[in-house]
């Protein structure tokens, strides 16, 4: 038999108030991201009326100008190999850009830090938070994509 516990928050009025701005600023970054995304793919898309789909006539430098082609880490990454050393190590360069797919959840969560330079304010929330609020727009563009037309 498996059990189901819930758990009712009851904050007092300081608490109420931090939840509630954590909430406003996770509900601003989730729809910065997911409108950046929306822009891009509109930017570089073509019309379906226009010529056929697999061609753009978007130049291809213009597609890619805000997106860096490679990012670099900046720490040694948790998962170790089997002789116990990391299996990333900081300074190592992983692509943005795939076969020309961008990868945006990676480009997003490395943008994370920049974000937090402009916004002190999003210093207050753990960055875990961050990382599930960006990890949460790659699945609605997903709906929007598989979504039927009307």
């Amino acid at each position: 038999m498996l059990l189901k516990y819930k758990y009712k928050l009851k904050p007092n009025k300081s608490q109420a108030v931090i939840v509630s701005n954590w909430l406003s600023m996770a509900r601003k970054q989730y729809n910065y991201r997911l409108a950046f995304q929306l822009n891009w793919f509109e930017a570089t898309r073509t019309p379906v009326n226009f010529c056929p789909l697999n061609v753009s006539v978007v130049p291809v430098e213009r597609i890619y100008q805000n997106i860096p082609e490679f990012r670099t880490q900046t720490r040694d990454g948790r998962k170790k190999g089997s002789d116990g050393n990391p299996i990333t190590k900081k300074g190592d360069k992983h692509p943005n850009i795939i076969n020309g797919y961008v990868l945006w959840q990676s480009v997003q969560l490395a943008d994370l830090a920049q974000t937090k330079k402009l916004f002190p304010e999003y210093k207050s929330m753990h960055s875990q938070v961050w990382q599930d609020v960006i990890q949460h727009v790659p699945t609605k563009m997903d709906n929007l994509a598989n979504s039927p037309t009307s």
